[in-house]
């Protein structure tokens, strides 16, 4: 009796055990489960990531070697002076440097100091860079002086071509040169000037008909 009581209760304790080792290794099924889908999540993350750097380098490397092309390019149109002097100092005086400072005081910060140290390197790249754009400044409005130019240049012959052809457009407007049975369309004085005595007679005058006029109307 006794004998079987022991049995039992050591067949109480093994199943206890059991159930707790069961329980943990529940536990760390779950924990295992958890870690591996973590890591696959990682891993994804991982991949997208490194792949979104590649192309970002990508792009960089790309543009770099646009950029050295471009100025293989721009270098052949340089001249002889940008060749030898390809960076040029401040054309500021000193009084006007100062003036400039002193107009606009910045103190310098941490934040500032490290932007600088990161843009002292593209300082001369800067320079040539204000330097094409205020010769293209420049080039643009002296594009539109020309512009400007040209337009009263073609007025002006415009109106010398109309003075020696005859159109349409032409004998609905003054014109001098256009003289038919000896009267022009041009408006008549309203009385001839008076000669005193002694006075030199007035210059001959002489009409002028065009002959393209007098054959338009023959034929």
């Amino acid at each position: 009796m006794v004998h079987g009581r022991e049995s039992e209760d050591q067949n109480q304790y093994i199943r206890k055990d059991k159930e707790l080792v069961l329980a943990q290794l529940r536990k760390l099924k779950a924990q295992r489960t958890q870690a591996r889908e973590l890591s696959q999540e990682n891993l994804v993350k991982l991949t997208l990531e490194s792949n979104a750097t590649l192309k970002a380098l990508r792009k960089i490397v790309d543009k770099g070697e646009k950029i050295l092309k471009l100025a293989e390019i721009c270098r052949k149109f340089e001249t002889e002076e940008e060749k030898v002097l390809p960076f040029y100092s401040s054309v500021l005086t000193p009084e006007e440097q100062k003036e400039i400072e002193d107009m606009h005081p910045e103190e310098l910060t941490e934040e500032l100091a490290k932007v600088i140290v990161n843009y002292t390197g593209m300082e001369n790249f800067w320079k040539r860079y204000n330097k094409v754009k205020l010769e293209q400044l420049s080039l643009q409005h002296r594009h539109g002086q020309l512009l400007e130019i040209n337009g009263k240049l073609r007025a002006m012959l415009r109106r010398y071509l109309d003075g020696i052809s005859v159109s349409d457009e032409v004998l609905s407007q003054l014109n001098p040169l256009f003289i038919v049975n000896h009267r022009s369309n041009l408006p008549q004085p309203l009385s001839a000037p008076t000669t005193q005595p002694g006075d030199r007679p007035p210059p001959t005058t002489y009409n002028i008909t065009e002959a393209a006029h007098v054959i338009s109307h023959t034929l």
